[in-house]
Protein backbone atom coordinates (compact mmCIF):
# COMPACT_ATOMS: atom_id res chain seq x y z
CA UNK A 1 0.00 0.00 0.00
CA UNK A 2 1.67 3.28 -0.77
CA UNK A 3 -1.32 5.45 -1.21
CA UNK A 4 -1.69 8.21 1.29
CA UNK A 5 -5.93 9.43 1.62
CA UNK A 6 -6.52 12.43 3.81
CA UNK A 7 -9.50 13.70 4.70
CA UNK A 8 -10.05 16.94 6.11
CA UNK A 9 -12.97 18.93 7.54
CA UNK A 10 -13.21 22.27 8.50
CA UNK A 11 -13.70 20.93 12.35
CA UNK A 12 -10.49 18.48 11.99
CA UNK A 13 -8.43 15.61 9.54
CA UNK A 14 -11.26 12.66 9.51
CA UNK A 15 -9.05 10.13 8.21
CA UNK A 16 -5.01 9.98 7.54
CA UNK A 17 -4.00 6.64 6.31
CA UNK A 18 -2.04 4.58 3.72
CA UNK A 19 -5.07 2.68 1.77
CA UNK A 20 -5.13 -0.15 -1.39
CA UNK A 21 -8.29 1.91 -2.88
CA UNK A 22 -10.78 4.62 -2.37
CA UNK A 23 -13.96 5.42 -4.68
CA UNK A 24 -15.28 8.82 -4.25
CA UNK A 25 -18.39 10.20 -6.17
CA UNK A 26 -17.17 12.56 -8.79
CA UNK A 27 -19.82 15.09 -10.84
CA UNK A 28 -19.47 13.04 -13.67
CA UNK A 29 -19.37 9.87 -12.19
CA UNK A 30 -17.22 7.56 -9.69
CA UNK A 31 -14.00 7.90 -9.56
CA UNK A 32 -11.38 5.14 -8.43
CA UNK A 33 -8.12 5.84 -6.83
CA UNK A 34 -4.91 3.55 -6.78
CA UNK A 35 -1.69 3.79 -6.15
CA UNK A 36 0.70 5.85 -9.11
CA UNK A 37 -2.90 7.69 -10.58
CA UNK A 38 -2.02 10.62 -12.71
CA UNK A 39 -2.40 14.43 -10.61
CA UNK A 40 -6.00 14.96 -10.85
CA UNK A 41 -8.20 18.14 -9.01
CA UNK A 42 -12.16 17.55 -9.47
CA UNK A 43 -15.17 17.92 -7.47
CA UNK A 44 -17.60 16.07 -6.11
CA UNK A 45 -21.14 15.49 -5.75
CA UNK A 46 -23.60 14.08 -3.00
CA UNK A 47 -22.30 10.67 -2.10
CA UNK A 48 -20.41 7.75 -0.56
CA UNK A 49 -16.10 7.80 0.46
CA UNK A 50 -15.02 4.05 -0.28
CA UNK A 51 -11.99 3.12 1.24
CA UNK A 52 -10.45 -0.26 1.25
CA UNK A 53 -6.93 -1.49 2.95
CA UNK A 54 -5.73 -4.70 2.53
CA UNK A 55 -8.17 -5.84 -0.50
CA UNK A 56 -11.14 -5.27 1.92
CA UNK A 57 -13.68 -2.14 2.92
CA UNK A 58 -12.29 -0.91 5.79
CA UNK A 59 -14.98 2.15 5.65
CA UNK A 60 -17.20 4.35 4.42
CA UNK A 61 -17.80 7.83 4.64
CA UNK A 62 -20.70 10.66 3.46
CA UNK A 63 -19.74 13.65 1.69
CA UNK A 64 -21.94 16.44 0.89
CA UNK A 65 -19.23 17.78 -2.05
CA UNK A 66 -15.93 18.34 -1.94
CA UNK A 67 -12.81 19.00 -4.00
CA UNK A 68 -10.35 16.18 -4.66
CA UNK A 69 -6.74 16.35 -5.31
CA UNK A 70 -4.43 13.71 -6.23
CA UNK A 71 -0.69 14.54 -6.61
CA UNK A 72 2.49 12.08 -5.97
CA UNK A 73 0.53 9.14 -4.02
CA UNK A 74 -1.20 11.52 -1.72
CA UNK A 75 -4.89 11.79 -2.40
CA UNK A 76 -6.38 14.60 -0.20
CA UNK A 77 -9.85 15.30 0.34
CA UNK A 78 -11.34 18.83 1.55
CA UNK A 79 -14.83 18.30 2.72
CA UNK A 80 -17.16 20.90 4.40
CA UNK A 81 -19.73 18.06 5.31
CA UNK A 82 -18.71 14.60 5.60
CA UNK A 83 -19.41 11.86 8.11
CA UNK A 84 -19.22 7.89 8.81
CA UNK A 85 -21.56 6.53 6.75
CA UNK A 86 -22.94 4.23 9.63
CA UNK A 87 -23.31 7.09 11.93
CA UNK A 88 -25.84 9.38 9.65
CA UNK A 89 -29.03 10.76 10.74
CA UNK A 90 -31.54 12.70 9.28
CA UNK A 91 -31.90 15.64 10.36
CA UNK A 92 -35.02 17.34 8.89
CA UNK A 93 -37.28 15.28 6.82
CA UNK A 94 -38.37 17.20 4.41
CA UNK A 95 -34.83 18.70 3.37
CA UNK A 96 -34.37 17.77 -0.28
CA UNK A 97 -30.36 17.50 0.26
CA UNK A 98 -31.15 15.50 3.53
CA UNK A 99 -33.42 13.07 1.53
CA UNK A 100 -30.92 12.77 -0.66
CA UNK A 101 -28.33 11.72 1.25
CA UNK A 102 -30.58 8.84 3.31
CA UNK A 103 -30.72 7.74 -0.28
CA UNK A 104 -27.30 7.01 -1.36
CA UNK A 105 -26.80 5.80 2.45
CA UNK A 106 -29.31 2.80 1.88
CA UNK A 107 -27.23 1.76 -1.64
CA UNK A 108 -23.69 0.85 -0.75
CA UNK A 109 -22.64 0.10 -4.79
CA UNK A 110 -18.83 -0.61 -3.66
CA UNK A 111 -19.30 -3.48 -0.79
Amino acid sequence: MSLNLEIISPQKTIFNEEVDLCIFPGVEGDLGILKNHMPFLTTLRIGIVYIYQNKKLLETFLVNGGVLEIIDNKCTLLAEDIVKSADFKIEETGNEIELKKLKVTKNLYYT
